[in-house]
């Protein structure tokens, strides 16, 4: 699969977020595989592909794309009815367009060329990864050296989000609903892998695209933050509706969890 690249515009205005957590997430990479895939219901076994190749400038925003990678992959299993329902493949879809998970590997590692052994494969969860596994297990003559690296060398973009933006209740949001919070509208119909995998890539430009959103949640979650020391917590919720907080503010607080 030849590589088409496309030019990214970025917002040369707006605020460019650099986060030390972010560089170090990404162990300072510039090239990012966003993957989504789907799988079987009980078996866990790969059914589908999808991932975007995404090449970084040196403030961790996207330069370049490419145009994807998707296949449908034959499972040894059932798919499950629950599965055909939430992703409308079936197993006539399988059997007509699908390939083994050992030709998925290959194809997989033949389109992502030299950039497969300097980049971070960007996930959201971390279920994908047992879907690979899964997968290994199923098919006996699949190679474990390409899933150990990519299990080496991923992102659950989802864990690292929910560190900065929960909902009301501290629990992560899903995918469509963090592309909500930056306002950003999901493309295509969800549980396609290659659409998720594309959504994925947006929900990573919107994080670097809003630090004042990052911001105004971080402060929301970390009053949300559990096991917090009393005093602690009750001056965070004051600076978080916007009260000024004081030494001797402080020190009641303090005074006020010891009676």
């Amino acid at each position: 699969m030849e590589e088409e690249l496309i030019s990214v515009k970025t917002n040369e205005g707006g605020r460019i977020a650099s986060m030390k957590a972010l560089r170090k997430a990404i162990k300072d990479k510039r090239v990012l595989v966003f993957v989504d895939l789907e799988g079987t219901q009980l078996s866990h076994e790969m059914i589908e592909i999808g991932a975007y190749t995404a090449f970084l400038d040196d403030n961790l925003r996207i330069r370049k794309r490419d145009k994807g990678f998707y296949t449908y992959v034959k499972a040894t299993h059932p798919i499950g009815r629950i599965v055909e329902k939430m992703t409308g493949i079936t197993e006539k879809t399988l059997k007509t367009k699908g390939i083994s998970f050992p030709a998925a590997m290959t194809l997989f590692q033949k389109y992502l060329k030299k950039n497969g052994k300097n980049c971070i494969f960007v996930t959201f969860g971390n279920f994908d990864l047992k879907i690979i596994e899964a997968s290994v297990y199923c098919s006996g003559d699949a190679s474990k050296e390409f899933a150990r690296h990519i299990h080496k060398n991923y992102l659950d973009f989802s864990t690292f989000l929910a560190t900065y933006i929960r909902d009301d209740n501290n629990n992560p949001y899903s995918l469509t609903n963090y592309l909500k919070v930056f306002g950003v509208p999901f493309e295509g119909q969800a549980h396609d892998a290659k659409v998720d995998a594309l959504n994925l890539m947006d929900l990573y430009e919107a994080f670097l695209d809003h630090p004042d959103i990052v911001q105004r949640e971080y402060e929301k979650t970390l009053c949300l933050t559990r096991h917090l020391p009393k005093p602690i917590a009750a001056v965070l919720r004051k600076l978080n509706d916007g009260e000024a907080v004081t030494p001797i503010i402080w020190e009641n607080a303090i005074k006020d969890s010891l009676q």
